[in-house]
């Protein structure tokens, strides 16, 4: 798939990302799959071989047959995605560990294709000791990944000691070989997610405990009174999670501030589709001057993990519109916000410290006039 340029900051981290790449890790995953599916890849490139997810569903079924219960063929972009979703959900059910998975975008949009090939080895591992019935192609060494949990002891601890008693110890055995330098190795395992509407325990309530104490309640009862004046849309007696969950009302957002900003708006109440509508969304945000810095991602709202980042990011866009929209005359919140992030051409030079290395290698975003243009 074509790529877009990275500068700035993004180009450097690129730039280290692949220095680290391992093309001998992935001459050995692809020959894997080849082995495995009877899929060739051809003069194609390891990215847009796999790009929209069919090659890995084949290969997870090869390896645990009905593993994926349907694949799609359909290449819409959603349809692809969720093909690759497919994929690592089923290398998760057969013992990868979350710390070798790679997300979505790492694959389709080609961001990580290291973190890719990563998973797949540790996944050529995981199946010779999770499926003893599958008697293919071998890759790498058995992995044996198991996670515990035990009940910690409350004890008086350093700062140092406290975080070591504190956080979650996992470990995995494998063979002499481990994933390439630079990645994440088959070596480590975290504790499995608890199942879905269950209540966090251990290091995760923790977390949760700390984050929910910083919720902002008066920003969000105000982002929804404003969301229902604009939209006209009531919000009723559910929460502001199962409110917005599915999108919907958040594109009714953004095309009653820019008429068809949003061209089209999913009804349907598969999951893809709703985070899809969120997507269409956060895209209109960025179109409309929400910085990057300021955004949300998709799992913040549709699984309600970080509602706090995600009011914010509406509080912001309330403020941008009214610089990039003059013409909606709606209600608004907040202030007018303009902002703009200029790319120049950094001097090199010697640096004498880290914090100097540091000063000048890191993007400053500078909005204008100190970043707040004060509304009438």
């Amino acid at each position: 798939m074509a790529q877009q340029a990275d500068y700035g900051l993004d180009a450097d981290l690129k730039a280290k990302q692949d220095a680290k790449y391992d093309p001998e890790l992935e001459a050995d995953v692809a020959n894997w799959i080849q082995k495995v599916t009877g899929e060739d890849k051809g003069d194609m490139t390891f990215g847009e071989w796999l790009h929209n997810g069919k090659v890995l569903c084949a290969l997870a079924n090869a390896v645990k047959p009905g593993i994926v219960k349907k694949v799609n063929t359909m290449n819409a972009p959603f349809k692809q995605m969720e093909n690759i979703t497919f994929f690592t959900t089923a290398a998760r059910d057969l013992g990868v560990p979350e710390s070798a998975m790679f997300a979505t975008p790492d694959l389709y949009e080609e961001k990580n294709l290291g973190s890719v090939a990563t998973c797949i080895f540790t996944f050529g591992g995981v199946v010779q000791t999770t499926c003893p019935e599958f008697t293919g192609p071998s890759l790498g060494v058995p992995v044996h990944a198991q996670a515990k949990d035990h009940a910690r002891e409350k004890k008086v601890a350093t700062q140092c000691g406290g975080l070591a008693g504190t956080m979650e110890k996992s470990q995995a055995t494998t063979g002499k070989r481990e994933v390439a330098a630079g990645a994440s190795t088959a070596t480590e395992n975290v504790k499995a997610p608890p199942p879905e509407g269950a209540d966090a325990v251990g290091l995760d309530a923790d977390l949760k405990a700390k984050e929910d104490a910083k919720f902002d309640h008066d920003l969000e009862k105000e982002v929804c009174s404003w969301i229902e004046a604009v939209t006209g849309e009531a919000k009723g007696d559910q929460t502001s999670a199962e409110w917005l969950h599915d999108g919907k009302v958040l594109c009714a957002l953004a095309n009653t501030i820019k008429p068809s900003i949003i061209k089209k708006v999913n009804t349907m109440n598969a999951p893809f589709k709703q985070m899809e509508n969120i997507k269409f969304f956060t895209d209109a945000a960025r179109e409309l001057g929400v910085n990057e810095s300021s955004m949300f991602g998709t799992p913040d709202l549709y699984e309600a993990k970080h509602m706090g980042t995600f009011f914010t990011s509406l509080h912001m866009f309330a403020g941008a519109i009214q610089v990039s929209c003059p013409e909606y005359s709606g209600p608004k919140i907040g202030k007018a916000v303009q902002s703009q992030v200029r790319d120049e051409k950094r001097n090199s030079g010697l640096c004498v410290d880290q914090y100097e290395a540091m000063q000048k290698t890191m993007e400053v975003e500078r909005p204008k006039d100190q970043g707040i243009t004060r509304g009438a």
